[in-house]
């Protein structure tokens, strides 16, 4: 009997520390997934401040620009880099969008995490029942696919977070290069 309570204890540890394993790793990738999302809105937040910023200044710029003959070397500078700003603005916000937007995976597995059912179609005790009946290996085998499930989002999301990054950074660098250019005219 000795030899059966060891084996059936190794069997509950190792799915202990299975379950254990999952649910950290769903924990960390949930909430990376919510921090792109929120470094995103970030981005996009400050995206608008610039552009308040743009707006509160309008009429010093345009008196500046205005001295600029726009057939210079100068003047085709500024066009050339706001166009480049004004192109890189609208990215981060299509970008962000993007990302912030609600995600699915295509990884087709019947989860009792998620219902995928309509729920006029699968009741509530309908739902209980299925979840009463799965076993321990059932509660993995589930985890494991939302875990899956997951990572796809993460990197489905991460990939439009490195576009709103580089968009953000043009922003940035041709918005300052525009500052720059008037200030030196501006004297």
């Amino acid at each position: 009997m000795t030899g059966d309570n060891n084996e059936s204890q190794i069997i509950n540890e190792d799915l202990q520390l299975k379950q254990s394993f999952l649910s950290d790793a769903i924990s960390d990738l949930s909430g990376n997934i919510r921090f792109l999302d929120t470094k995103v809105s970030i981005i996009m937040a400050a995206i608008v401040a610039m552009i308040g910023g743009i707006l509160a200044s309008i009429n010093t710029i345009e008196s500046l620009v205005q001295t600029i003959s726009p057939c210079s070397w100068l003047g085709v500078l500024i066009i050339l880099l706001s166009i480049i700003c004004l192109i890189s603005t609208l990215s981060v916000f299509i970008f962000g969008i993007n990302t912030i937007k609600g995600r699915t995976s295509n990884f087709q597995y019947d989860s009792k995490w998620f219902l995928t059912h309509p729920m006029k179609k699968y009741s509530f005790t309908t739902y209980k029942n299925d979840v009463l009946k799965m076993n321990s290996q059932d509660i993995i085998e589930n985890m494991t696919a939302e875990l899956y499930k997951l990572n796809d989002i993460n990197k489905q999301k991460m990939k439009t977070m490195k576009w709103v990054t580089r968009a953000f950074s043009m922003s940035l660098i041709s918005a300052f290069l525009v500052g720059l250019i008037l200030l030196t005219v501006g004297g």
